[in-house]
């Protein structure tokens, strides 16, 4: 009789076959790093007009406010609503799918039984969540760290789970939210009108002043406690985004886009077309061309498929990168600073609200509380280079991300995943009489 710290845990025969998917865990892919690099832009112009502006006491908005009619501010939120607000966060999410099946995958290789092989993803996910209630507490309330790691231990309870079947949990879900947000997006829109979902809230009786950094450590536990409460919708949400991801990885597919290059084009085609579909009217929402109210709804539930949609198409893009990098060769400049800030994205990340805090709070500089939303994209820009170049700075050191490294340290241990596991067995001494 087998027990489960006896049993490895299996991968379907087509990860098994392909040698370049077997291989996906062992070389380091670019257009993960490049993805995340890219969308660490678009999560810092999108926190800094609807987040990091109530840090200083402005309004909060849905996506940044027009000042004195300004034409620039208007195209800024067009822009942002139409592809950058909602499709960060369901690219990461798949993303973290995606990372987490590379690591079960390396641990199966090892030789990992199921029990063991979880414990280590337990360790890594549930400190990415501790990791988030810091980042949370102690800089930024609007933190998303403490959702993926949450998100990546349940997905730890389905690794073992067929595709066929971890596809189907992900379309029904996926299918009943978009359900789920049109129905209560036109029962909003007739209860409250069509301009429900764009109508500013007034951060001081959101979250309270920021005039001291023991009230930002304040909102920030309590914001964190609330997102806590309501991790349960959010999974229902994101899951799907994560399940893609991790199916990605366990069959291969960003490994192999040659092989995969129909199910790439067909993610990256519906992808673009729900983006363009639902950001484009829910940036005429934003500045009032459009009354309706519903579509900024499905930009957050059908446009999440975007996500997915843009790695597809960056793994379409980026072939012949990956082949230069197989190969010895360097990566474009851009590229190559792209893929530097991607490969530490939780630095980046963490760095953004150093930055972003210093900038907004009052006991600090106390700028661009109440600036347009074209002056906060220049903003969103400006800190998100910073944060580009000390991860350019740092590669050209041969040097890892900080929090990246204390992450992995933790997470592994200080030698790291054994090659080969070895089954820990009980010594006779320590039996018992």
């Amino acid at each position: 009789m087998h027990t489960e710290e006896d049993q490895t845990f299996t991968l379907p025969p087509a990860q098994i076959s392909s040698p370049s998917a077997a291989s996906a865990s062992q070389r380091r892919m670019v257009v993960p790093d490049i993805a995340r690099g890219v969308m660490l832009w678009g999560i810092a112009i999108a926190n800094v007009a609807t987040a990091w502006v109530v840090i200083g006491g402005g309004q909060m908005t849905t996506a940044g406010r027009v000042v004195n009619g300004s034409w620039w501010d208007a195209l800024a939120i067009m822009f942002t609503t139409s592809f950058v607000h909602s499709r960060g966060f369901p690219m990461f999410a798949t993303l973290l799918g995606f990372g987490l099946g590379i690591i079960a995958m390396s641990l199966y290789r090892r030789g990992y039984p199921l029990s063991a092989a979880r414990g280590v993803l337990a360790r890594r996910y549930g400190l990415l969540s501790v990791f988030g209630i810091l980042h949370a507490v102690f800089l930024f309330w609007g933190d998303i760290m403490v959702t993926y790691g949450l998100l990546g231990l349940v997905l730890i309870t389905l690794i073992t789970v067929r595709t066929k079947i971890l596809l189907w949990i992900a379309g029904s879900m996926f299918t009943m939210t978009c359900l789920m947000g049109v129905v209560g997006s036109l029962f909003m829109t007739s209860v409250l009108g069509s301009d429900w979902l764009s109508t500013s809230v007034d951060a001081e009786l959101l979250l309270g002043s920021s005039e001291t950094y023991g009230r930002v450590m304040l909102t920030g536990l309590l914001v964190m406690l609330m997102n806590l409460l309501g991790f349960p919708v959010q999974a229902f949400i994101l899951l799907p985004l994560v399940i893609i991801g991790f199916v990605a990885a366990r069959e291969g597919v960003l490994a192999d886009p040659a092989r995969y290059r129909k199910v790439l084009v067909w993610t990256a085609t519906f992808g673009a077309v729900v983006a363009v579909g639902t950001g484009v009217p829910a940036g005429l929402e934003a500045i009032g061309v459009l009354d309706t109210g519903i579509f900024g709804v499905l930009t957050m539930t059908l446009g999440t498929a975007a996500g997915p949609g843009f790695i597809a198409l960056l793994a379409l893009l980026l072939n012949g990168a990956q082949q230069k990098v197989d190969t010895g060769q360097k990566l474009s400049a851009p590229l190559w600073a792209l893929a530097a800030l991607g490969r530490r994205s939780m630095t980046g990340y963490v760095l953004q609200s150093v930055i972003f805090l210093i900038v907004f709070a009052p006991f600090a500089l106390g700028l661009f509380a109440h600036a347009g939303a074209g002056l906060l994209l220049l903003v969103g820009t400006g800190g998100w280079l910073l944060t580009l170049g000390f991860a350019c700075l740092l590669e050209a050191r041969g040097k890892k991300g900080p929090f990246e490294a204390v992450h992995r340290r933790l997470s592994y241990g200080k030698k790291g995943l054994v090659r080969q596991w070895v089954p820990q067995y009980p010594s006779a001494s320590s039996s018992p009489l």
